[in-house]
């Protein structure tokens, strides 16, 4: 990526340009990689998953012809009558449920089956292959996934036991990629059983390893089924920076991200903690869900040691001090300061005691790019919380897209709202615009001036208060028959300050045969509109 930017950067005359031009650092990343894979040998293909919005987003940032390309949403919609996106994922987020893995499943082993040149393999044949994967891991009944693939276009093989010979083959095969990974934990935790456990309580052992990250949790003796079914084992983490604060414990997870094997009578849940977050001390115990989640035992003991509890000390201050040296992009109530640090955005209040940090922190990030604008929904992300010493810092990472504006604040238990702030961080820009249209004749006069500049369109009243640019802004885009709407909301686009509105709406790159905008109040029309 270094190198990309670097030379980037001393191309006479465009170096400025094309720095800030993420779309050519992507495609020549992309190009990077293709030329490196192929010097070893080996095929570059790039496959674009298939959620809306997707493809449109590459094509539009990607030049044509560079890169072999499976167009995942394509093949589902050719594949599907009637395709719709959300009939193939989870009901509670946008990964692919069953039946979406058997199309995508599909897809790439005839795009592949192409780019090779192997005969065509028969729908049926081809069925027959995906479910005996999943039917060679089922139990003795077995695999039942067909039950959720109702608009499946494929003839579905009857379900039941596969062969045993190949079922065991195809275990080998597959479980293959998982061997190592699985033999360096059980090396691990022989390793850890040399030294004394840290706990011993409910007939569970338990061993702990800063070094390798890792908590094990061994039972001797235990029955057919491991422990008992009805009760759960938990693992809670407390990192240094929270000490101030009490009890302010994280979960971490056992149930789905923990490895468990058996050893003779004895059975092993391994869980990592992680290799990133110092943590001052663990809590392990078990408890029971029924009846009333009653807590069968429990126990804390540390884990980093103090020189690692010391040093993320001291990186947590390094942190502070490297945003404070930053000029405040806002000030928000109650006497916190955004900041911006490279890639992450950093809120700081000092001073600052516990109850600075109640309740919940919770950020908004809206793309520059209008395509985006309606196919990302976010808070992204989460805010990381430390406080030391009277100082309190938040922090994010910035997503890899360009924002155009921030909100952010934050929420009481009972969601009362105690602070909120909405800014952008390319003040500057707005700025900038302005003053190149300035001393021009507007392309279209309205309730606001509306420029053409270039790609994209400057919207400039003066004087202006917050409710001149309270409406919702329309923008309406013609290219022949077909029209794209890209409606924003001021505080996403524009600028408010010295007394004048200033909004930047950036416009796609297709032919354009005219533009409609203006403003309005949904449910009650328009308030004004020009066309260009």
């Amino acid at each position: 990526t270094l190198d990309v930017w670097q030379r980037l950067a001393g191309e006479e005359g465009e170096g400025d340009d094309a720095v800030l031009d993420g779309d050519l650092v992507f495609e020549a990343l992309l190009s990077r990689w293709r030329d490196e894979t192929e010097a070893n040998g080996s095929a570059f293909h790039i496959v674009l998953l298939p959620v809306p919005g997707t493809t449109g987003q590459f094509h539009r940032r990607v030049r044509s012809g560079l890169f072999d390309i499976l167009d995942l949403g394509g093949c589902f919609a050719d594949e599907i009558a009637g395709y719709v996106w959300k009939d193939w994922r989870f009901r509670t987020d946008d990964h692919w449920n069953e039946a979406g893995h058997m199309v995508a499943a599909h897809c790439l082993y005839r795009f592949l089956e192409s780019r090779w040149g192997l005969a065509r393999t028969p729908d049926e044949a081809l069925a027959q292959a995906r479910h005996g994967y999943y039917r060679a891991f089922a139990d003795d009944a077995g695999w039942s996934g067909h039950r959720f693939m109702p608009g499946a276009p494929w003839a579905l093989p009857a379900p039941g036991p596969l062969d045993p010979d190949e079922a065991a083959r195809i275990r080998a095969k597959h479980l293959a990629l998982k061997t190592e990974e699985e033999g360096q934990r059980r090396r691990i935790v022989r390793e850890m059983r040399r030294e004394e456990q840290v706990v011993r309580k409910g007939g569970w052992a338990v061993y702990a390893s800063p070094q390798h990250r890792v908590v094990a949790f061994v039972k001797s003796l235990c029955g057919k089924g491991g422990n008992d079914p009805a009760s759960r084992l938990f693992l809670h983490g407390l990192w240094p920076a929270k000490v101030e604060l009490g009890d302010d414990w994280k979960d971490l997870r056992i149930e789905g991200a923990a490895a468990f094997w058996r050893e003779g009578r004895e059975c092993v849940v391994v869980r990592s903690v992680g290799r990133h977050s110092p943590l001052y001390k663990l809590r392990a115990g078990e408890w029971r869900e029924r009846p009333g989640g009653a807590v069968l035992w429990e126990a804390e003991f540390p884990f980093d040691s103090g020189e690692r509890e010391a040093a993320a000390t001291a990186a947590y201050r390094r942190e502070y001090e490297a945003f404070a040296e930053r000029p405040p992009r806002a000030r928000p109530l109650r006497n916190w300061s955004a900041h911006v640090l490279d890639h992450s955005m950093g809120f700081l209040k000092d001073p600052c005691d516990a109850a600075d940090l109640r309740g919940s922190f919770f950020l908004h990030m809206y793309p520059a790019d209008p395509i985006l604008s309606r196919n990302i929904t976010y808070p992204y992300p989460r805010f990381a919380t430390v406080r030391i010493d009277g100082q309190c810092l938040l922090w994010a990472p910035l997503p890899p897209w360009a924002v155009a504006t921030v909100s952010a604040g934050q929420r009481e238990i009972d969601e009362a709202v105690l602070w909120e702030a909405t800014f952008h961080l390319n003040v500057e820009r707005h700025r900038r615009a302005w003053a190149a249209v300035r001393s021009k004749a507007p392309t279209v006069r309205g309730t606001f001036d509306v420029h053409r500049r270039g790609a994209e369109l400057v919207y400039v009243r003066e004087p202006c208060e917050e409710r001149d640019a309270a409406a919702r802004f329309f923008l309406h885009v013609f290219s022949g028959a077909s029209r794209t709407n890209l409606d924003f909301d001021f505080k996403r686009r524009g600028v408010l300050t010295d007394g004048r509105c200033v909004a930047l709406a950036p416009l796609p790159e297709q032919d354009i045969d005219r533009i409609r905008t203006g403003q309005f109040v949904p449910g009650e029309g328009e308030l004004w509109s020009v066309e260009l």
